[in-house]
């Protein structure tokens, strides 16, 4: 990484920890030429991981900005300022890192948005869940929802 007010190469990390929720580094660097003070927020990439798709047969690549529209339509017009989505969505890929699944199978994708969704929106996770089918029964529908 380069000085953004130098542009010396030469930029030494004096501090390092991880964010409150967990999903991303905070890292304090200092430019060992001109003495600036630089904040990072560093998080691991997704490029590794593939969604897949049995009924279709299909392997796609993961995408941030798929989820995030996702789940953004979800929400109620109330709900959304109050909802931090950017939040929400690295939540949903740290548990996804921390499963260590290089490919992850749609359902378990839908499972895991549902377990994110549901303390913070019960309504939000019913549509999430009406809006890719996963539900053939009744106890198929509790089960996700916890009631039963």
């Amino acid at each position: 990484m380069k000085c953004p007010i130098c542009g010396n190469k030469g930029l030494k990390t004096t501090n390092s920890r991880s964010t409150k929720s967990g999903t991303q580094t905070w890292r304090r660097k200092s430019c060992q030429k001109c003495y600036a003070t630089v904040t990072t927020y560093e998080k691991p990439s997704m490029d590794w991981l593939s969604i897949k798709y049995p009924a279709h047969n299909t392997t796609m690549p993961y995408s941030r900005s798929v989820l995030t529209k996702s789940i953004i339509m979800v929400f109620d017009d109330s709900e959304l300022p109050s909802a931090n989505i950017d939040l929400l969505i690295d939540n949903i890929e740290q548990k996804i890192v921390s499963s260590r699944i290089t490919i992850l199978p749609n359902i378990e994708l839908i499972k895991i948005v549902l377990n994110t969704l549901r303390p913070i929106s019960l309504g939000a996770a019913v549509k999430y869940m009406a809006s890719y089918n996963t539900v053939s029964n009744q106890r198929q529908l509790n089960k996700l929802l916890k009631i039963a």
